[in-house]
């Protein structure tokens, strides 16, 4: 009895210190910049600030319409408080993914049981996938809160039928259209539709009650789609339900090969350090369903796997794939996982299972914790002391976790999240701020705004995406090929722009051209193993020019 109540009180401990850590290094990724299409949606968030329109979207002063608004106007609304920031960019987002972690314990412990759904709000926000979505902001996050929130009160409502829950389901629903189009509504149909389904509750899937829901998502979501269509008219609608989704799938936007793999082996890095678990947690439910005949033996997974299978697959056939489209099943991946977690650490009867789990949770453990030091001592050497001391205290506490931790559930959960936590955190104040500083666009607007008078003129050339827009004092005006001229006539300016614009714009400008700065460049999305390296990465970075043309 002592040791049980010794057991509770170290497990009560180990708890705890994952909820700061996990406070920590979510905070940690607020400040460092953001980059590409962060920075492309922090650019658009600004416009609406400075402009106060809502739903007229607008990047480089041309109309948006590839994602909806409600990050837009969170970001906004942050930036009316804090001023125009990175931190002000991402904060609404790590405000509002709470709300996700919570609607995940409350779904887990309505289909499961209360440790189901503790477990399972550990392993989503102690994941790749949220950790990375917290620092690099895409609307994905959102999404996935609002799909969640929906479908844990849509079945509320299915257990209890109390007209609140429905109200607040479909809301939901509605804020995840707004949040990323009209998948927000697709997966909450995956999820509820083939849990209905194939639970053979016919009469519930084919109420007419349904309908009721779908004023409130047209009410959530015109101003959305007030927006695009004075903007686009009909083919704004045409994009924002059907060719935002549909056409990407087809390869209409990005053309690329169909990689049918694809999931499997995103989900394995993005997922982590639970990823192992998830696939044994599937062949276990695979071989019980092949057991009984193909009969499913626990009637409330069929929501999970509804959306799991159906998005799985469209993933994989499409011709435009990207981790972060992976994001929506985390949620339910770490549902399914989390059960099988429990299932094994309260039986004896899968012993030879359980010990396969802690051989697995060593392997990723050493592995993440590697990777942490490799990160911080060879590939982006760090010498800050309060960052050292920090992953000390982390490496020490992730020891003494393997020392007196004596639960099983405990044993499977704690290690591995205090490793994540590790490699977030290394990530977080160490790879993301450093980067930055090899993305010359940004390190010139930086000196634009140091050097620059403050109704100074500044363009790009020969560059199109979409840093320029937000972190310069003044949003930069793209110069096309066929209006240089005029653009080097409209003196005197700045550019920022690449080698062989340089070149093109010397020739013209010759005598009144300054170059200010010459900076590293490497897009981050094309990170390489050269780059990674410190001794070959100087070779494998391009050049960004921050120039003046004077009168």
């Amino acid at each position: 009895m002592v040791l049980k109540k010794q057991e509770t009180y170290v497990g009560l401990f180990f708890y705890g210190i994952l909820i700061f850590f996990t406070g920590l290094v979510y905070i940690t990724g607020l400040f460092p910049d953001g980059i590409v299409d962060s920075a492309k949606y922090a650019a658009i968030s600004r416009h609406i600030y400075e402009s106060g329109d809502l739903i007229h979207l607008k990047i480089h002063g041309e109309p948006y319409m590839h994602k909806p608004p409600l990050l837009f106007w969170m970001s906004a609304a942050s930036y009316s408080i804090f001023g125009i920031s990175m931190f002000a960019y991402k904060l609404p987002n790590l405000i509002y993914s709470l709300l996700g972690i919570f609607s995940l314990y409350k779904l887990g412990t309505l289909l499961y049981g209360r440790r189901e759904g503790l477990t399972a709000a550990i392993m989503y926000s102690i994941s790749v996938a949220v950790i990375l979505m917290q620092a690099d902001v895409h609307t994905d996050l959102l999404l996935t809160t609002n799909i969640i929130f929906g479908i844990w009160q849509i079945m509320e409502y299915l257990e209890n039928k109390k007209v609140r829950n429905f109200i607040l389901g479909f809301a939901g629903f509605g804020l995840a259209m707004i949040s990323k189009g009209s998948l927000g509504l697709a997966i909450p149909i995956f999820a509820i539709g083939g849990y209905l389904a194939l639970n053979k509750y016919y009469k519930a899937l084919f109420s007419l009650k349904w309908l009721a829901g779908i004023p409130i998502i047209l009410l959530i979501t015109y101003p959305a789609l007030k927006g695009v269509v004075d903007q686009f008219g009909a083919e704004g609608l045409r994009f924002y339900f059907w060719a935002n989704n549909i056409d990407r799938i087809k390869g209409d936007y990005t053309q690329g090969q169909h990689d049918y793999f694809f999931v499997i082996h995103t989900l394995i890095y993005f997922f982590l350090p639970w990823s192992f678990y998830s696939f044994a947690a599937f062949i276990k439910d695979v071989r019980i369903w092949k057991k009984s005949g193909y009969k499913s033996e626990n009637k409330k997974d069929a929501l999970s796997y509804s959306v799991i299978v159906i998005l799985a697959l469209i993933v994989s056939v499409s011709s435009q794939q990207a981790p972060h489209y992976l994001l929506p099943l985390v949620p339910f991946v770490s549902i399914l996982t989390a059960r099988f977690i429990i299932d094994i650490s309260d039986s004896d009867q899968f012993r030879k299972t359980y010990e396969w789990m802690l051989f697995l949770r060593t392997f990723v453990v050493i592995a993440l914790s590697l990777a942490s030091l490799l990160l911080i001592t060879f590939l982006f050497p760090n010498h800050n002391l309060i960052i050292w001391i920090t992953l000390l205290i982390m490496l020490s506490l992730l020891a003494l976790s393997f020392v007196y931790l004596k639960s099983k559930i405990n044993k499977l959960i704690i290690p591995p999240a205090i490793a994540m936590l590790i490699n977030g955190f290394t990530f977080n104040t160490v790879y993301m701020p450093e980067v930055p500083e090899y993305h010359g666009h940004i390190q010139a607007s930086y000196l634009f705004n140091k050097l620059a008078p403050d109704d100074a003129k500044l363009n790009t050339y020969d560059y199109l995406q979409f840093e320029t827009y937000f972190y310069p004092k003044n949003v930069s005006r793209i110069v096309y090929p066929e209006n240089l001229d005029k653009a080097l006539t409209d003196t005197p300016s700045w550019f920022i722009t690449s080698e062989k614009g340089y070149k093109e714009i010397h020739e013209k400008k010759k005598s009144s051209l300054s170059v200010i700065h010459v900076f590293p460049h490497k897009r981050v999305t094309n990170i390489t193993l050269d780059f990674l390296n410190p001794a070959t990465r100087d070779n494998n970075v391009e050049k960004v020019y921050l120039l003046k043309i004077d009168n």
